[in-house]
C-alpha cells in the first residue's frame, strides 16, 4: 500500500471514526442522564419533595435544586450538584479531605459521599460524581443548613467617590442626545466599592438603601425566572409591576445580581410612588436608561452601574442621578468607618486598578 494512503487514512479516517466515536458516546450518555434524572426525581417524590419544575423542588416552604451533567464522558457516573437556597449571602468552597473551618462544620458530613460543599452566594450546594439518585438526605442536610444566617462579613477596602460629569463622558455611559434632556439643576455623584467584582454587594446596596430613607426602592430588571428569589427569601418581600421589581430586603437585589452574574440589575428608582412608563411585560434592558431620564422629576433619585471603558461589561463604577442635592459623601464616609474602609476622592472616570493591584 502507498505510504500517501496510510499517511491519508491516518490523518482522515482515524480523526472521523473518533468523532463518531465521541457523537456515539454522547448521545448514550444523555439517554443514561435523563433516566438517572427521572429516578432522582422518583426518589424525592417519594421522600417528600414537591417538583417545581423540571429541576427545582420545595419541601417545607423551602426551595432547593438539582443539576446534572454527562461528565465524565467515558466514566461511570454523573456529575451532580444539588442547592437549597438560603436567604444569607456568602461565597466559600470545601473540599474533600481539606481542613473544615469551625463556623463550617455543618457542612462536614456532606464531604464524606460529595467531593466538594459550600456556598455560592445563595446557593447551600455539594457537588461530585456519582450515580446514585437517592440524595434526599444530603438535599435535607442543605435546606436544614440553609435555614441558618451564613453571612460573608465585608471588613476593609477602598470606595471611590466623584461628582459631576466628566468633560468628555463616554457616549456608552450617556448618548449625545441624552445629555439635553437632563434638568439643568442635576446632580451626579458616581462611587464604588469594589468587592471582587463590579457586582451588587452588600456595601453598595447598603449605601443605595441608606439615601433612599423611607421611600420605595424600585429596582429595573428583565430577569423573568425569580423563583430562587421566593424560595430563598419570602413572596411577600416581592412586588413586581412590569420591568419595576420592589424588593423590601437590601440582600435580595443583591443576591439575585451576584446569581445571575449581572443581568439582574438594570437600575434602581428610588420614589415616594409608582413610576409611570415600566408596566410594559418584556421590556427590553436597552430601554431602561431612556425610560428612567423621562421620570427624573417624578423620583427621589436614580441610579444605575456604569461600563467599563470598552464598553464590554461593568465598571464596578456606580452612578447616582438626583434633581437635589443627596449627602452621599456623607453616607459612604459614615459606613467606611463602621466597616474600616477608606474612601479615595477622585477626579477622572473609575478603573478597578485604581483600588485593585496590578497581579500576573
Amino acid at each position: 500500500m502507498p505510504l500517501a494512503v496510510i499517511v491519508l487514512g491516518l490523518l482522515v479516517v482515524l480523526p472521523g471514526l473518533l468523532a463518531a466515536a465521541i457523537v456515539l458516546r454522547i448521545r448514550a450518555k444523555n439517554v443514561l442522564l435523563d433516566r438517572f434524572l427521572w429516578a432522582i426525581r422518583d426518589h424525592l417524590r417519594g421522600a417528600g419533595f414537591e417538583p417545581v419544575g423540571d429541576d427545582i423542588f420545595r419541601k417545607g416552604g423551602r426551595g432547593a435544586t438539582i443539576e446534572a451533567t454527562t461528565n465524565p464522558l467515558f466514566g461511570r457516573g454523573f456529575s451532580l450538584r444539588l442547592a437549597a437556597w438560603s436567604g444569607t449571602i456568602h461565597e466559600f468552597e470545601l473540599r474533600r479531605g481539606k481542613p473544615v473551618p469551625p463556623e463550617f462544620d455543618a457542612f462536614k458530613p456532606l464531604l464524606a459521599r460529595w467531593e466538594s460543599a459550600g456556598k455560592m452566594y445563595v446557593d447551600c450546594y455539594a457537588a461530585g460524581v456519582t450515580n446514585d439518585p437517592l440524595v434526599s438526605e444530603d438535599l435535607t442536610r442543605l435546606m436544614e443548613i440553609a435555614r441558618t444566617p451564613l453571612t460573608k462579613i465585608h471588613k476593609g477596602g477602598t470606595f471611590t467617590y466623584r461628582e459631576g460629569f466628566e468633560e468628555k463622558i463616554p457616549q456608552w455611559q450617556w448618548r449625545h442626545d441624552q445629555r439635553p434632556r437632563l434638568p439643568k439643576d442635576i446632580h451626579r455623584y458616581c462611587f464604588s466599592y469594589w468587592q471582587d467584582g463590579p457586582l451588587l454587594n452588600p456595601v453598595l446596596m447598603r449605601v443605595l438603601w441608606e439615601l433612599s430613607g423611607g421611600a420605595h426602592r424600585y429596582v429595573l430588571s428583565d430577569t423573568e425566572d425569580l423563583r430562587f428569589l421566593e424560595y430563598a427569601f419570602e413572596r411577600r418581600d416581592i412586588a413586581c409591576w412590569g420591568a419595576l421589581l420592589e424588593l423590601m430586603k437590601p440582600e435580595m437585589p443583591v443576591a439575585a445580581d451576584l446569581r445571575t452574574d449581572g443581568e439582574f440589575f438594570g437600575g434602581l428608582l428610588v420614589a415616594k410612588e409608582l413610576p409611570d412608563g415600566f408596566e410594559r411585560e418584556g421590556m427590553p434592558r436597552t430601554k431602561f436608561h431612556d425610560a428612567a431620564i423621562k421620570v427624573l422629576r417624578k423620583v427621589d433619585f436614580y441610579s444605575r452601574r456604569l461600563y467599563d471603558d470598552e464598553f464590554s461589561w461593568f465598571s464596578g463604577e456606580y452612578e447616582i442621578i438626583s434633581l437635589r442635592p443627596l449627602d452621599v459623601r456623607g453616607v459612604i464616609a459614615t459606613i467606611a468607618t463602621e466597616i474600616g474602609a477608606q474612601v479615595m476622592d477622585i477626579d477622572r472616570r473609575f478603573h478597578k486598578r485604581l483600588v485593585v493591584p496590578l497581579g500576573y
